[in-house]
């Protein structure tokens, strides 16, 4: 598997190297690749730099979270670019980010434009939805759907998945051919469907043969979903409760086979779903804030990392054709942790419930056809 990665981005290097003997032509990119601000301002470190087209923004979303308190009327990001690139309004100017604020990218070679929409949310206690009823998506790049939540106050929720990786590998699929869909018969109205895919010709060279349908919340990296497919998925958002028990619905049926290690076999797939409560910064020596952030390696090492707090792992995950009710609490015990209510007041806690049509299949690993259903799921906290 390994060999087969290294082996084309090897040949791509090769390419590329061999380019580059002819005289370097400008470039022809139009992005940002980094942004950063004055003052010690920003909620979570982590910045999607790879975001998919947002039609009804007509633009590239980036969003930004700051402390709350942050005046987002008066600030001056300060991006970093392509090389060659231009941006408008200027990098380092002041500007008024009450409402998305639009930035145009201009390449080197000024024949191509990137235009994006910087968001900036002043994070507060209430900013996410708790109750989640899967019946809001959108379409992305024309190609795959994505689900969100809307609270009082405009503010959202959205739920990542693997579609974007999926969509790297069958750029060709129909929307209802992704691993991640919504579907019309769900416990009240519509629901999530999770179903693990094959993922064609181009998956198998780099031995990814599956994707098995995800929900999180979070964020998918898409420039680690081909090297460090564990670390494409990023869990966690800032939560300023404490979490005791997470509900919902569920229906699931496994796939005839199971695909491991290059072959079928006889092995029984199963779903998995979770939460996970834990602690989402650290500090250095100098008093320094790191963002931590988990992510695909955690189920790998059985849920065990030195920032984990809870976890709600459902204890008997099984095959059912009716929608079963599961309440599952949150494990404390486990990690022998208490919360540090000052770090929580400041949501330095992060929260992220997970949801896979194969448990395996971050390692790609799990039966196609595998299908799960969740609708109507809660978490409850005090």
């Amino acid at each position: 598997m390994r060999l087969n990665k290294l082996s084309i981005l090897y040949s791509l290097l090769g390419i590329l190297m061999a380019s580059c003997i002819k005289d370097e032509a400008p470039n022809a990119e139009a992005d940002i690749t980094g942004i950063s601000f004055s003052g010690d301002i920003l909620a979570n470190s982590y910045i999607d730099m790879n975001p998919s087209y947002d039609e009804a923004l007509d633009a590239y979303p980036i969003r930004i979270n700051v402390k709350e308190g942050t005046d987002v009327t008066k600030l001056a990001p300060v991006f970093e670019l392509t090389p060659g690139a231009t941006i408008d309004p200027a990098s380092g100017s002041s500007q008024d980010f009450t409402s998305p604020m639009r930035y145009t990218v201009t390449s080197q070679d000024k024949n191509w434009k990137r235009i994006y929409a910087v968001t900036v949310r002043e994070q507060k206690a209430s900013n996410i939805p708790t109750t989640f009823h899967f019946e809001k998506v959108r379409l992305v790049q024309q190609a795959y759907q994505e689900f969100y939540e809307e609270q009082d106050g405009g503010n959202e929720l959205v739920w990542a998945s693997g579609n974007k990786g999926f969509r790297w590998a069958m750029s060709k699929a129909e929307v209802e051919d992704y691993p991640t869909v919504q579907y019309e018969n769900g416990k009240v109205g519509k629901c999530a469907k999770l179903e693990t895919r094959l993922t064609g010709d181009l998956g198998n060279m780099v031995g990814m043969p599956i994707a098995a349908g995800n929900l999180f919340i979070g964020s998918f990296d898409m420039l680690n979903a081909i090297t460090n497919p564990l670390s494409a998925t990023r869990f966690g958002t800032p939560f300023y409760n404490r979490p005791l028990r997470l509900t919902g619905y569920y229906k699931y049926k496994a796939g005839e086979k199971f695909y491991e290690n290059g072959g079928y076999t006889d092995r029984k797939d199963m779903m998995n779903i979770y939460a996970i409560f834990y602690d989402g910064v650290n500090y250095d020596s100098a008093g320094k804030a790191i963002d931590v952030t988990l992510d695909g390696h955690l189920p790998d090492n059985n849920y065990e990392h030195s920032n984990m707090v809870a976890l709600a792992l459902m204890s008997n995950p099984h095959e059912t054709d009716e929608w079963e009710h599961f309440d599952i609490p949150f494990d404390y015990a486990r990690y022998g942790k208490k919360i540090d209510e000052a770090k929580l007041a400041k949501g330095e806690y992060k929260i992220s419930l997970i949801f896979a049509s194969s448990k395996d299949g971050a390692v790609f690993e799990g039966a196609p056809g595998s299908t799960l259903l969740i609708d109507e799921v809660e978490l409850i906290y005090e």
